[in-house]
């Protein structure tokens, strides 16, 4: 049976919803104004909030901004009751997270059409989020190990073989099995490094304090840190010749170290899935109140679907397409920028181009 809380000043308004919800077959928990409401909701975990909009002591929008900021509660269904909505209040609630506004007075077809759409569609995520999961249980189960081992493999290899058969290469040979082995720990480390970062950012996401602590970093000048960036990324791939930068100067609302890390998996990902010798650009403009990167590559570009299945440790093509890392690269930047109250784009046209954007609000 499902819960829901009813946060309602005006008694007989409020008795009458718990009226029909019960006889809905619904459970159903109520309070009288937002503080009470939040306790409530605090220790019910209801399955659905129907919130006044006015109410003394705490008004809804209150009740709202609390219920979203907990990492237990910020994914209920709310629901907003009002007798007055105009587009600024609705624009300011639908801004905090609320799902629907009800306007009084409504009809019982109203209220039970409205919670039973709002749960149906959490119902729909909560059984996408749980393909999700078992999509990622088997793509990391197959994809991690073959990561790690690959270059481990190769590491151990190549040194047993310059260990017991040394004196039978030459120093150019020797050069070149070193510089192999060189490559194969930078590609194991940089797996390690992206694995745990990810793990960071999922546990900055449910912790209020760091977040908020994270939310003050700003970086006054990105043009150096992007060219500079890109630059490196494209030398490592032997791509330097084919990468274009523009890009114009603006204070930023992210960390040197986050802003860095989105441009290198940017730059990394479009050297890795486009040819050499074709073109790479690279912008970087300020327009309202977000700064944009765009990284646009003419390479074997994405399908809509895969597009819409960007996740951690998601590989396309892997039978077809020969790739290293273990997808964890545009989840990464998908999780900083979302972190940092921006956003992240893709366009792409299968076997012509891709083009990824992120935009990252602006300080100040």
């Amino acid at each position: 049976m499902k819960t829901i809380a009813v946060i309602e000043d005006d008694v007989i308004v409020r008795e009458t919803i718990a009226e029909r919800l019960t006889d809905a077959g619904y459970a159903v928990v109520v309070a009288e104004n937002g503080l009470y409401g939040i306790e409530l909701i605090r220790e019910k975990q209801p399955d659905l909030v129907l919130c006044d909009v006015m109410m003394p002591n705490l008004g809804g929008y209150g009740v709202l901004e609390y219920v979203r900021k907990d990492p237990a509660t910020e994914l209920i269904p709310f629901i907003f009751l009002s007798a007055l909505v105009d587009r600024k209040d609705m624009r300011r609630g639908m801004l905090l997270g609320a799902d629907d506004y009800l306007t009084k007075p409504f009809t019982k077809e109203e209220l039970l059409n409205a919670v039973d759409v709002r749960l149906k569609k959490r119902q729909s995520f909560d059984q996408k989020l749980h393909a999700s999961l078992d999509q990622f249980r088997d793509s990391l189960s197959r994809s991690l190990p073959h990561e790690f081992l690959t270059p481990l493999n190769s590491i151990l290899g190549i040194s047993n073989l310059l260990r017991d058969h040394m004196g039978e290469f030459n120093a150019g040979e020797v050069k070149e099995m070193l510089g192999n082995i060189q490559m194969s720990g930078q590609r194991l480390l940089r797996l390690v490094q992206n694995y745990l970062r990810f793990a960071e950012l999922e546990s900055v996401r449910q912790d209020a304090p760091r977040k908020e602590e994270m939310l003050t970093e700003e970086l006054s000048s990105p043009t150096e840190l992007l060219q500079a960036t890109v630059q490196s990324v494209a030398s490592r791939a032997g791509r330097r010749k084919d990468v274009v930068v523009q890009a114009e100067d603006a204070a930023l609302r992210i960390s040197e170290r986050d802003f860095e890390k989105i441009i290198e998996e940017l730059t990394d990902n479009a050297c890795k899935f486009s040819l050499d010798g074709t073109r790479i650009e690279v912008q970087g403009t300020a327009a309202d109140a977000f700064y944009e990167v765009s990284v646009i590559d003419r390479g074997r570009g994405m399908s809509e679907q895969q597009i819409q299945s960007i996740g951690a440790y998601t590989q396309f093509d892997r039978g077809q397409f020969e790739q290293t890392g273990v997808g964890l690269g545009l989840a990464i930047v998908h999780a900083v920028t979302e972190l940092y109250g921006g956003a992240l784009r893709i366009e792409s046209e299968a076997g012509r181009y891709t083009a990824v954007s992120i935009l990252i609000p602006l300080a100040g």
